[in-house]
């Protein structure tokens, strides 16, 4: 919005201008009217007020009649398009704000849903932190019950053979 004040003020000054230079034209035109009025009648004095003879006034006088007209043409069109580089700027300054709106919203969108999934990343880290040390506990007993059916096995097998030796130094006797 920054930049439509700076257009509007730009605007106000060509306005400005043109109501100086538009003034400046209204007393010349006077100035010539009072002359051609008074032609008759034209002193050294009025001249110096003028400041030009007789002639040079007519002649500008007629230059700005010719000149006059395109020129206020010209004038009224650049207000218009002025005016409408404004609205199209404003209009464009009123879409590009729906459109970071919408982009800030989207965003926000992205960081709840960034939010969200670091919470189940960390969720899901904690289980499977969990599951890795029940594992670890599960594996280290089943070493110890296979070690300790290992070691059952083993003393049976001592019993049985020391009891087969025992049957057969018996019979041997």
């Amino acid at each position: 919005m920054l930049k439509s004040s700076n257009i509007n003020s730009v605007i106000s000054e060509q306005l400005a201008a043109d109501q100086t230079a538009s003034d400046r034209r209204n007393r010349l035109n006077a100035a010539t009217k009072a002359t051609t009025d008074n032609s008759t009648c034209w002193s050294a004095i009025n001249q110096d007020a003028l400041g030009g003879s007789l002639a040079a006034v007519q002649l500008s006088a007629g230059v700005l009649q010719i000149a006059e007209p395109p020129l206020d043409r010209v004038r009224s069109q650049l207000r218009e398009l002025i005016g409408k580089q404004n609205k199209i700027y404003i209009d464009l300054s009123k879409e590009k704000y729906k459109l970071d709106c919408s982009e800030v919203a989207k965003l926000n969108d992205m960081m709840g849903d960034v939010k969200r999934y670091k919470e189940k990343l960390t969720r899901v880290k904690r289980e499977m932190q969990g599951i890795y040390q029940r594992t670890k506990e599960l594996k280290k007993r089943a070493a110890n019950v296979a070690a300790c059916k290992q070691r059952d096995y083993q003393r049976k097998l001592e019993r049985q053979q020391h009891e087969e030796s025992l049957i057969g130094s018996q019979k041997t006797q």
